[in-house]
């Protein structure tokens, strides 16, 4: 729920709260082709994700000066804007100035490729370039702001589009090297060498840097009536939340507002306007400065004619500079090329290989679930109730209900670890395969700005959709309560909720799954720590459920590889934030030299029905929990189906256990709106199957549910 602070200490972390913190967000998009004459206009913009911010011990000398631009509205920034330091009002920050050469006397360097059979296979090349931070003549009252290359892309021009190859940044050199494949090594020499501005080339450059910036939240209260009423109502009672139970997998941590007197005749809306007038709050807005992370789009045109020396040349191969023009451009290619590896199913995995820039391969994952947030490993859910206070009646105290999450494929480092050897393995890489761990790259769907659709889902194809990175973020609003429990109780009871997500870019058409579940949520909850000088690895478990361990894949420094599993066969489960010691010996005997990474296969167990009592507690006059428990059964039953409906509503739910499923209790949810009077009444049937889905049975009876939170369901 929305909250009054920014960020909260965790360990030695400044983290965000109530916000999905997911990997960071790519600012580029990569191998995408764009009618040139369509404007892309690029702001200036705040990073999607705000990070972990770690908070430094003071140094009392050398101390360095940071300034940190004030970012006001929405407008377009590019690098010759200027700000005032958030701190010292008094100075002016202004971006330096970024200069892009030719690294190391050259610019484009290719090799033809021979095939198994000695003969001409395709063509391997590169790009290479130098970028440069210059800071501007600057008087005493002006500051330069600290850039950090995050990214650089190569826009490469042919036929009215662009191809757009994502570069290796080396901020230690300030190099940049662009890898090319096949027909885009003949584009890139073509655009590098043209005398046209339509067929230059040009690189984007995206800069971080760090600065401040006012952001503005709706402000929701989310707290007891009783809280409200006090009369040593303070600030902090309205930012802290009371809560004296905290399951793992809460779904709604508090309800707006809890009515503890359902005969009062006050308006929730003239008690809330008191306190916001007495402590100075603002209804409808909350304002302060934040620190985030910013990115600076810089464009550079790249344009190198070749000359006559060779001696001098930019333009070389194997042998040396060349001053001719060796190739013919094709127009008509394909920018990916479906691949199968054998050991990846494709009803797990598609993958394509890039046409254009080695080692680049596309995934598209056949199962997209539920992500964890990086600093709770929590799954990334939250529910939201939204007061209702245009009335100054009792009669609705609930308006709307909000649902938000985030859903990333289901592919953990250790597949993508597995991937890498496999494409080895099945000769799919190119050139030198030394360092191949280091130099294989995977994109996602979103990497490459491919379009996409949501369907065979009610519920999820009405939610406004957005993309972080290589997740997408789902926002869901609705004012039919009866759709809203149904979510809920989905969610509280882990049945799945699934649709399709249709992907679509140039020539690729492909599908996935969407899993929406809160115990098979995805994410890395395993931190390693590699020790050689003693050779251990010690290993946490981060996350709030035990996990247990499968497998370990390590990696030497020479890009050597082992698999062992028999090791966890035995080994018992982590609990959550157990801290165990590896010895490298008993993972691998043959152990040579350092070790460089490590990737485990793992599972996360948890146990939602474990926290079954303690979510039933958190029932409010209109959010109610119910726990339904199917009792020992005959040996004949094999499935018994509940059908209930809230007289109060007329909300209608049907239930489904099979026998493998009757000692699991069901947690059961729905919502009221509050009124003066309630029917607290819910009628349900009970039908008895046995295993050839043959109608056994039948048993009808009446629930209240204020005066009991357990529905008994017996031997028929």
């Amino acid at each position: 729920m929305p909250d009054l602070n920014t960020f909260k200490l965790e360990g030695t972390k400044l983290v965000p709260i109530n916000r999905f913190n997911l990997e960071p967000a790519k600012p580029s998009t990569a191998f995408t082709a764009v009618t040139m004459n369509k404007v892309n206009d690029f702001k200036v913009i705040e990073h999607p994700i705000i990070h972990s911010i770690d908070i430094k011990p003071i140094l009392v000398f050398p101390l360095v000066e940071n300034y940190f631009p004030l970012i006001e509205g929405d407008k377009a920034i590019n690098e010759n804007d200027y700000f005032k330091d958030y701190f010292k009002n008094e100075i002016t920050l202004f971006f330096p100035q970024v200069e892009i050469t030719p690294n190391n006397g050259t610019v484009f360097y290719y090799e033809n490729i021979p095939d198994k059979s000695g003969n001409k296979g395709g063509l391997l090349g590169k790009v290479t370039l130098k970028y440069i931070i210059k800071e501007k003549p600057l008087q005493s009252n002006q500051k330069s702001i600290s850039l950090n290359l995050k990214e650089a892309v190569l826009n490469l021009k042919v036929n009215l589009d662009f191809i757009k190859v994502n570069g290796i940044v080396n901020t230690a050199t300030q190099e940049i090297q662009f890898d090319l494949i096949d027909e885009a090594v003949k584009i890139a020499f073509l655009n590098l060498v043209s005398n046209l501005n339509d067929l230059k080339c040009n690189i984007d450059l995206f800069f971080d840097f760090k600065g401040y910036s006012k952001i503005k939240r709706n402000f929701l209260f989310a707290r007891d009536i009783a809280v409200l009423r006090s009369d040593k109502i303070i600030k902090k009672d309205l930012t802290v939340t009371k809560t004296t139970l905290q399951p793992k997998s809460t779904l709604i941590n508090s309800p707006l507002m809890v009515r503890t007197d359902l005969q009062t005749k006050v308006a929730p809306k003239t008690i809330i306007s008191g306190i916001q007038l007495e402590n100075s709050i603002k209804s409808n807005v909350q304002e302060e400065y934040v620190k985030s992370t910013f990115l600076l789009k810089i464009n550079k045109t790249l344009s190198y004619p070749i000359g006559a020396d060779p001696t001098i040349s930019l333009y070389k191969t194997i042998g040396g500079g060349f001053v001719n023009i060796p190739f013919n451009l094709n127009e008509d290619f394909s920018q990916f090329k479906q691949i199968f590896v054998a050991g990846f199913n494709f009803s797990r995995l598609s993958i394509y290989k890039s046409m254009v820039q080695p080692n680049t391969f596309l995934l598209i994952p056949k199962v997209y679930s539920l992500s964890k947030d990086l600093n709770t490993m929590k799954p990334c859910i939250s529910t939201i109730f939204h007061a209702y206070e245009e009335g100054a009646g009792t009669a609705q105290e609930i308006s709307r209900i909000s649902f938000q999450f985030a859903i990333g494929p289901n592919l953990s480092e250790f597949d993508l670890a597995k991937l890498k050897i496999a494409l080895l393995q099945n000769n799919f890489l190119d050139g030198d395969t030394t360092d191949y761990f280091d130099k294989v790259q995977f994109l996602f769907p979103n990497d490459i700005g491919a379009e996409y659709d949501v369907s065979g889902n009610y519920f999820l194809q009405q939610s406004e959709i957005s993309t972080d990175g290589k997740h997408f973020l789902f926002d869901l609003s609705t004012e039919n309560l009866s759709e809203a429990s149904i979510m809920i109780n989905a969610l509280n009871n882990t049945i799945s909720q699934y649709a399709n997500i249709n992907f679509q870019h140039k020539e690729i058409k492909d599908s996935s799954i969407i899993e929406l579940n809160i115990e098979k949520t995805i994410g890395e909850i395993i931190e390693a720590v590699i020790d050689n000088a003693a050779k251990k690895i010690q290993i946490e478990n981060q996350s709030i459920s035990n996990c247990k361990l499968n497998s370990v894949l390590l990696v030497n420094n020479q890009n050597s590889t082992y698999i062992n599993s028999a090791f966890f066969k035995t080994y018992p489960q982590l609990i959550s934030n157990d801290i165990k010691l590896l010895d490298y010996l008993a993972l691998n005997p043959n152990v040579s030299g350092e070790l460089k990474n490590v990737f485990f296969d793992f599972e996360n167990i948890e146990n939602i029905s474990s926290e079954f009592t303690q979510i039933v507690s958190q029932s409010t006059s209109y959010n109610r929990y119910i726990q339904v428990q199917i009792k020992s059964q005959n040996a004949t039953t094999n499935k018994i189906t509940i059908e209930l409906i809230v007289q109060e509503t007329g909300s209608k739910f049907t239930i489904e256990r099979l026998k493998s499923e009757f000692s699991t209790p069901i947690l059961f949810n729905f919502i009221i709106k509050n009124t003066i009077v309630n029917n607290t009444l819910i009628s349900y049937k009970v039908n008895y199957f046995d295993k050839n889905d043959n109608l056994t049975g039948t048993k009808n009876d009446v629930f209240d549910f204020s005066k009991a939170s357990i529905i008994i369901i017996n031997k028929k």
